[in-house]
């Protein structure tokens, strides 16, 4: 991140003065009478999360984890932590971005050991502190809890090892097979001799392959190539020895390997797979349990004596070490394309001296040198950049079958990139094949989880603008709402996986830092370690203004946000911290605001409501409707919840009736106005459509199917939505009949 300067400050000013009328929280109350001017003081002045009070905490750590140092018998180089002390960014990094700043303070100092001073220091400092902090999580006990050394325990194995050491030399580990000689004279041949030998001795046979060539080249008069068109795929033929799922597949080659291994005195071994009833393109389950158990006994049977022989590695390369993985990804962002090479790869994808919090789904990538070097190669010589491989269909969720399919000798095990080649697989093997791919060109990447489908995220760089974005593909079933990535939360000590905007925040929040030339996102994190280390009912009670002046200094510090959010317990809190974000994000041109993010924030702060006990009268409850409809809450259960609490199922049964007349009549569901309208009118369907279902979901089921059948009438010559001109099928109309249970009536 870039140091802080006066223009930092001169934005936090900014927005604190811009902000409108705060809701304060006083004995559990809402100060509705705050003025405008009073408010922003308290958030700009709030002596408890100035920048002095943010340095004095950071000092404060800083201390403690070189007292720790101390006891430890620890040596760390006076120059080494002059370098830390020197850059304030560097001081909130080491020392605020983690409850426990140790592991990232070693793990700084042991990547300098290896890759050495200037790399660290000078060259890659943000990609060192984004490994250093990645790998912090890694130190904790043997209960997964950070580690502390309050009662005179060792450390634990996974603090980073800080002893004197020669430099890392940067090796590739090279293909660990080593083949058994099956036919040695000297020796008596085993079991899974005969099963090589069988295989590589037999006369070859012509199975189907799939190949994908052009079109043939056709003239015209003048004798003029005509456009070739687009590749097709097509079957041939090919000449080859057998492999072990060419056995698999085959009677006859199974007839034939059963008498061979008779022959040479192991009768005990047998194999029965039917014919073709797994093959190289088969695409459906088997359903015979009895066939599939033989098919998994032969896929073991085989895939054994390839290890064994040295055909397959007999385990997968370890992961490599931080170090390591660094120090790759630097000797590829030093490779020295010519300009037009460098053009052609899009080089570099992403620049490595990114902010760290930019780069941490990069630092994660725990893949073997070796695959990544194979995948590498490709891309730097010939320009291959696969994202994505062979879907094959339903036998991808069975394993046995999917490897049965295609077991043959290869210089990599299962879990690489490289099997997942060969194997094919669907979405989830597709989304790591991309995430995976992106990665090893150096761009932050990782799976994401969307309903029933595995995609791809990653971060992206537009050298242009200077702004970063953090951007989805391979989406099937949902935008970036209903996405979730699986790289791990590493921004605070709660972690765990978040959705997409959570990780989007983190770009937009790099972004803003960028604008004002400071470390207001870097101060923000450090807030929300001191934010933590409160007790609880300090941290209640200061919820809104610890938001509010995290907010007025980076309005996309999510992270903070997220715990003052978690901090709240009362409705009122909880609607003055969704009110706040709202301040901070009117203070900022409307277009630099993802309506996703804006939500976000308010729907965080009223699902803290809903999980909070409900208000005790018809009052409470009635003046917290008024509230959650002027920031239009769309949180169908706690709408639910708070119009019982106002009349009862009557209440609840006629704000719905409301409801839905309100969204029949609304002109969002004409969708004239071309594609943009059009998908405008389907979002809004859909949003209606789940807001519906969750509102039924919340009655007594005995009684669900009759409100259902009370409002099917409602739709009555409104049951379509129009989409670009064309009548469709309302999808909220669509899931009252299917509760009403007259579904195709």
């Amino acid at each position: 991140m870039l140091p802080v300067s006066t223009r930092s400050r001169r934005a936090f000013t900014l927005l604190a003065v811009v902000a409108s009328v705060v809701l304060t929280v006083v004995a559990g109350k809402v100060d509705a009478h705050a003025t405008p001017a009073a408010a922003n003081d308290r958030a700009a002045q709030d002596p408890r999360f100035s920048e002095a009070a943010i340095d004095a905490f950071i000092e404060d750590a800083r201390a403690a984890t070189l007292a720790r140092v101390r006891e430890l018998k620890i040596e760390l180089p006076a120059d080494f932590l002059a370098w830390i002390d020197g850059d304030r960014a560097l001081r909130l990094s080491v020392y605020g971005a983690r409850a426990d700043p140790l592991p990232v303070l070693l793990g700084l100092r042991s990547l300098e050991i290896d890759l050495g001073e200037d790399t660290v220091r000078r060259d890659y400092p943000q990609l060192a502190l984004a490994f250093a902090i990645h790998d912090s999580y890694a130190a904790r006990d043997a209960k997964g809890t950070p580690w502390n050394d309050a009662d005179g325990a060792k450390p634990p194995a996974a603090l980073p090892d800080v002893s004197p050491r020669t430099p890392l030399a940067l090796v590739i580990p090279t293909d660990p097979r080593t083949p058994v000689d099956t036919k040695d004279p000297s020796r008596m041949l085993d079991r899974d001799d005969h099963i090589v030998n069988f295989l590589e001795d037999h006369a070859e046979i012509e199975p189907d392959i799939r190949v994908k060539e052009l079109p043939p080249l056709e003239y015209d008069d003048k004798g003029v190539a005509k456009p070739q068109g687009k590749a097709i795929t097509v079957m041939k033929k090919e000449r080859r020895t057998p492999v072990a799922a060419d056995v698999i597949a085959s009677r006859v080659l199974q007839e034939e390997f059963n008498a061979y291994m008779a022959a040479r005195g192991h009768d005990e071994v047998r194999i029965d797979c039917g014919d073709r009833a797994v093959h190289w393109y088969a695409t459906d389950a088997i359903a015979d349990k009895e066939l599939r158990a033989r098919i998994k006994a032969a896929h073991d049977l085989f895939h054994d004596a390839y290890r064994a022989k040295g055909r397959m590695p007999a385990e997968r390369d370890r992961a490599p070490t931080p170090a390591e993985s660094m120090a790759w990804f630097i000797r590829n962002d030093r490779h020295a394309f010519d300009d037009a090479t460098r053009d052609a790869r899009k080089w570099p994808r992403f620049p490595l001296d990114a902010p760290w919090p930019v780069l941490l789904m990069l630092a994660a990538d725990d893949q073997p040198l070796r695959e990544r070097e194979e995948i590498w190669t490709k891309f730097r010589d010939e320009g291959e950049f696969r994202t994505y491989g062979e879907y094959i269909g339903g036998i991808a969720q069975q394993f046995d079958m999917q490897s049965a399919r295609r077991v043959a000798p290869l210089a990599f095990s299962y879990g690489s990139i490289q099997m997942m080649w060969k194997d094919g697989g669907v979405c989830g093997t597709m989304g790591n094949i991309g995430a995976r791919t992106h990665r090893i060109v150096g761009q932050p990447a990782s799976t994401a989880g969307q309903p029933g489908h595995c995609a791809i995220v990653f971060m992206e760089f537009d050298a242009k603008t200077g702004d970063f974005r953090c951007k989805g593909g391979q989406y099937a079933t949902g935008g970036d709402e209903v996405t979730t990535v699986h790289a791990g939360w590493n921004y605070d000590d709660v972690g765990g996986r978040r959705p997409m905007v959570y990780h989007q925040s983190i770009a937009w929040a790099v972004n803003h830092d960028r604008t004002a030339e400071g470390a207001a996102f870097l101060e923000t994190l450090a807030m929300r370690r001191m934010f933590d280390r409160m007790p609880e009912d300090g941290r209640a009670e200061t919820a809104v203004a610890f938001a509010e002046s995290a907010l007025a200094r980076n309005p996309f510090a999510l992270v903070a946000y997220d715990g003052a959010v978690r901090a709240a317990r009362s409705p009122e809190t909880a609607i003055a911290l969704a009110d706040a974000a709202e301040r901070a994000l009117a203070a900022l041109p409307a277009e630099d605001v993802p309506a996703l993010y804006r939500g976000t924030l308010r729907d965080a702060a009223h699902a803290r409501i809903l999980a909070l006990p409900a208000p005790k009268d018809a009052e409470q409850h009635r003046a917290l409707l008024a509230a959650l409809e002027r920031q239009r809450c769309d949180d169908a259960k706690l709408l639910a919840r708070t119009w019982r609490g106002i009349g009862g199922d009557a209440e609840f049964e006629a704000r719905v009736r409301a409801a839905t007349e309100a969204y029949l009549s609304s002109s969002a569901r004409s969708g004239t106005a071309g594609r943009a309208a059009g998908q405008e009118a389907k979002r809004e369907a859909d949003r209606f459509a789940t807001l519906l279902k969750a509102w039924i979901d919340t009655v007594r089921k005995p009684a669900r199917v009759a409100f259902a059948q009370q409002l099917l009438p409602l739709f009555d010559g409104r049951d379509t939505i129009t989409v670009r001109g064309k009548a469709t099928p309302d999808p909220a109309h669509a899931e009252l009949r299917r509760i009403a249970g007259s579904a195709g009536k």
